[in-house]
């Protein structure tokens, strides 16, 4: 029997601060190029800016020189000189930090468009820019306990996210589901068994997707996950553990969508075992002027938190 339980959620978008975790692993990727023959010749070294802009955040910079595959340490750039305008307008001068961070005192909000110009010695300057888009609302929740069983008869949980879309522009959207563990811990769950038409028509089994194929004003995504643990008794056999969580809905730049997308196939490829997964070369996406790395954005809507249980 399917189990269901329907969360109402507030109103109210409460906003879930993750830039610095994200520029950390994009600096982690893009510090190295995803060459696979080791004859290949070097790569030159190339400035490298990322920044992702998250509305109601401050702005922050990463600047770091791309080298060699797997080079560790990266090298970060202390010695930059960068400038921020907002809707063509200079606004201030970023501050440096250590690690090759700089901050700026603005904070991002949606419907501008911001661009920095970055000085590194020795190197052209670079130039990044990224417009931020106005955050759609989720509407509903739907928390489907046991939605089907995998290939080793263990059930699995479903959730179907309902949302605002506005059919007459080309947006771009995110959804980042955040489990809490048992010590407040945040981890993510696995998505299996894609079924969603919008997700399938994207190609990757991850929930990053354009309105290409939303024709009306709302819409509900179907989800199904897992969360890497199950428990077992005699009366229920094998089901996958449920935790509470929280549903990020991101409503995204272009330059965002087109990143995050290299971003699946360029791990896909970098650890493939060159067995059962073909080994490919797959770059990541780039929107520096005169450098390597991304410059892009979103705004987001975050759910209250929803704590679903199996009926006793």
């Amino acid at each position: 029997m399917i189990l269901q339980t329907i969360y109402p959620i507030s109103n109210m978008p409460k906003l879930l601060p993750q830039p610095v975790n994200l520029l950390i692993t994009i600096l982690l990727l893009t510090g190295c190029y995803t060459l696979i023959d080791p004859d290949l010749p070097k790569k030159q070294n190339t400035p490298t800016v990322n920044a992702i802009l998250q509305a109601g955040e401050p702005l922050m910079v990463q600047v770091s020189m791309a080298t060699e595959l797997d080079t560790l340490p990266l090298s970060l750039i202390d010695n930059a000189a960068i400038e921020l305008w907002v809707n063509n307008v200079f606004v201030e001068k970023l501050l440096g930090e250590n690690e090759g961070l700089y901050t700026a005192q603005t904070i991002v909000e949606a419907g501008n468009e911001y661009t920095c110009k970055v000085v590194v010695p020795g190197f052209d300057t670079l130039f990044c820019s990224g417009k931020i888009p106005f955050p759609e609302q989720i509407l509903n929740i739907e928390h489907i306990n046991i939605a089907g069983k995998d290939e080793e008869g263990t059930s699995y949980p479903a959730m179907r996210i309902t949302f605002n879309n506005n059919p007459d522009v080309v947006s771009y959207y995110e959804i980042q589901i955040n489990l809490i563990g048992y010590r407040d811990e945040i981890f993510f769950p696995n998505i299996l068994n894609v079924v969603d038409p919008v997700i399938l028509n994207e190609g990757l089994p991850i929930l990053l997707f354009s309105n290409e194929l939303i024709r009306d004003s709302v819409y509900t995504m179907h989800i199904n996950y897992n969360t890497s643990t199950a428990s077992w008794s005699q009366n229920t056999g094998w089901r996958t553990s449920l935790y509470p969580f929280t549903v990020e809905f991101r409503t995204i730049s272009y330059d965002y969508y087109l990143f995050r997308k290299q971003h699946y196939l360029y791990k896909q490829s970098r650890y493939a075992d060159g067995v059962l997964e073909n080994i490919t070369t797959a770059p990541l996406y780039s929107n520096i002027d005169n450098g390597l790395g991304i410059f892009a954005g979103y705004s987001s809507f975050v759910s209250d938190t929803i704590k679903p249980a199996y009926a006793r």
